[in-house]
């Protein structure tokens, strides 16, 4: 009987997806009153397990750059009002030059926060303890 399981999960195993994590530096943009949308350069890196076909796309730019295996520290320029989502696919083939999305492995939201000040007028401690 064990025999027969110890096949099964060898035959199931190769299936099994590669781990992929997709980081992004910084994660937050703050805006001020005074602005209206973010202009950051974020910092990109990508660890995948095994050198497939991989492509990297934002919301707001479309398709950014296809590798192989992972990448690090590529410079992504936002300007932004609204939070954007920045997702890795993996490319069906190499052939396609990352022009057919392929099944999505990884994905990162850079947030843009509306920041805006409370003004608190200073009250003296006059008063007695």
């Amino acid at each position: 009987m064990k025999p027969k399981i110890l096949l099964f999960v060898l035959g199931v195993l190769p299936g099994v997806a590669a781990a992929a994590d997709l980081h992004l530096t910084p994660t937050v943009c703050a805006v001020d009153e005074s602005e209206s949308r973010c202009s950051i350069s974020v910092n990109v890196d990508f660890e995948a397990d095994d050198e497939r076909h991989y492509c990297l796309s934002v919301d707001s730019k479309g398709l950014v750059r296809c590798f192989h295996g992972g990448i690090r520290d590529l410079e992504v320029y936002i300007n932004s009002d609204r939070d954007i989502r920045f997702q890795v696919s993996a490319s069906s083939s190499a052939s396609t030059g990352g022009s057919a999305k392929g099944q999505d492995v990884a994905a990162a939201t850079l947030k843009i926060a509306h920041y805006q000040p409370k003004r608190h007028r200073r009250r003296y401690g006059w008063g007695l303890l």
